[in-house]
This record gives C-alpha cells, structure tokens and sequence, in this order.
C-alpha cells in the first residue's frame, strides 16, 4: 500500500488583496464643509495598519 501525502495551500481571493485607498489629506487642512464630507470618517493610523497588514498577507500568500 501507497500513500502519497500532497499539501494543498489555500489562496487568498484577489478581491480580499485590493489596497486601501490613500489617505485623506489636503494642504492646509479641510477649508469647508464639503472637504469634511468628501474625507468622510477617514483614521490615518488606522488605514495605514491595514494596509501594512494587508501587505503581509499578500506576501504570504504568494505562490
């Protein structure tokens, strides 16, 4: 009797690898209201973690 042993390794899906987009920033800081709402509820430290963890995963999950 054989036993063949093949590891499979699971990809992560393309749409799950697809990059923050940057950070909200305008020189001099928003003028007007409308500059609030175009940057919406945007945390630079927080999109900047993701994307670093985001880049992580993408490593690992190279071929």
């Amino acid at each position: 009797m054989v036993v063949r042993t093949e590891i499979i390794k699971e990809r992560v899906p393309p749409a799950f690898l697809i990059p923050p987009p940057p950070n909200w920033s305008k020189p001099g800081g928003p003028a007007t209201a409308g500059d609030f709402v175009e940057r919406g509820d945007v945390n630079g430290s927080a999109r900047n973690v993701c994307a670093v963890r985001l880049a992580k995963v993408a490593e690992w999950d190279k071929p």
